[in-house]
């Protein structure tokens, strides 16, 4: 069976659209237990974090309208690592209408101050999304050496020493990491290789094209060959 992968990324809403994004996800998951997850979305002092937050999840309806998935009874949740997931109120499967069968699904959510990323799998397992913005390349070097693992920087020494490139290295790298380690389900703590990706892990990384923001993908790699990769009403986004 061909499991699905839905991706969108769109511009930051801004603070004055708080109240419309607030009620739009209330309307696309009306069950009454998502409630308190949007008051702890709203819970932030600051307007554009807010903005964020529910910029990202307001992504989430649009993925689950194209794989044909009802959202009425859906109920979103954090597991004990803050990571989302969403179930059902009577704890069974989601109907997926494109593939006729009650199915598993999974979601991951990234932001930047400026864009937000989504990504929809439908099918055993995880998947993770990181979306960042290129960082000034003056601030490349002093990041590297604060961050990198000695695998990451092995990689480096055949990309030409300027900062430029320096820049686009870091993230690069990070965008990865910060995906693969929401993949992975336990959060930043994970530190890795990229020369040593989880062999049953797949990695794709990307870029947006109109801006060059750096965008990668972890999926089960047990699923990669039948990933038919779908963007729904995406910015235009270059992913290999």
């Amino acid at each position: 069976m061909a499991y699905p992968l839905f991706l969108t990324v769109r511009s930051i809403p801004t603070s004055e659209d708080i109240p419309a994004l607030r009620e739009f996800l209330e309307s696309s998951f009306p069950h009454k237990d998502n409630r308190s997850y949007l008051d702890r979305l709203c819970g932030s002092s600051l307007p554009r974090v807010t903005a964020q937050r529910l910029g990202a999840l307001a992504l989430l309806p649009s993925l689950l309208e194209a794989a044909e998935i009802h959202t009425e009874e859906l109920i979103l949740r954090r597991d004990e690592h803050g990571r989302p997931y969403c179930e059902t109120a009577d704890g069974s499967l989601p109907f997926c209408g494109i593939l006729g069968v009650s199915s598993p699904l999974d979601f991951n959510l990234s932001h930047t101050e400026r864009h937000a990323a989504a990504v929809l799998m439908v099918g055993e397992g995880r998947v993770g999304v990181d979306i960042e913005e290129p960082i000034p390349p003056a601030r490349a070097l002093p990041l590297i050496r604060r961050y990198c693992t000695e695998g990451e920087l092995a990689t480096r020494r055949h990309a030409p020493d300027n900062e430029a490139a320096a820049a686009d290295f870091f993230t690069a790298t990070w965008v990865l990491r910060e995906a693969l380690a929401k993949q992975d389900g336990r959060g930043m703590p994970l530190r890795f290789d990229t020369t040593r990706i989880p062999e049953d892990v797949w990695a794709l990384r990307g870029y947006l094209t109109d801006t060059n923001t750096a965008i990668a993908l972890c999926i089960p790699r047990s699923h990669a060959p039948d990933h038919p990769f779908r963007a729904a009403g995406s910015l235009p986004v270059s992913i290999s």
